[in-house]
């Protein structure tokens, strides 16, 4: 079995997912500096696991705001219209759109999963592990979105 590339450093990682993000909806990414996250950006979470040999998990969190931002410039709508589903797809969008770019960039021969919505506790300790292990980016502007990418799945 051949090793692994490793998985790029944040500040590429922001680069390559903010390469599609500024242009479908205008939100840059950076490296998240080592706090851990507040309950405020677990208001939603979204999990996309990238299954194979290289199993990886791609998270997404984000606040109220960050999700009514987020929603509203992929939908080019007022915030005051979106509803649950818009937000939650609008989440599923973005962490399409950043797994895509990390399976690109690692040039992995593996097929994304699906993106699904985790609530409750799961999502919010899934939250918590963000900054403890793997990659973590998070959107610049204080929108408050968080991408965690990790090789454990």
């Amino acid at each position: 079995m051949s090793a692994h590339p490793a998985i790029p450093d944040a500040g590429m990682l922001a680069q390559l997912v903010s390469n599609v993000t500024q242009t479908m909806c205008g939100i840059s990414f950076s490296a998240a500096a080592g706090e851990a996250p507040s309950n405020e950006l677990c208001w939603r979470v979204a999990t996309l696991p990238i299954k194979g040999e290289r199993p990886l998990l791609v998270v997404l969190s984000s606040s109220r705001r960050g999700c009514t931002a987020l929603g509203a410039a992929l939908f080019s709508c007022e915030p005051d219209t979106l509803d649950d589903s818009m937000i939650e797809d609008s989440l599923r969008e973005l962490l399409n759109m950043a797994a895509g770019q990390i399976k690109g960039a690692l040039a992995l021969d593996q097929a994304l999963g699906l993106p699904e919505i985790v609530a409750g506790g799961e999502g919010t300790s899934n939250c918590h592990r963000a900054l403890q292990k793997g990659v973590v980016l998070r959107s610049q502007d204080d929108l408050g979105l968080l991408i965690w990418i990790s090789e454990e799945v």
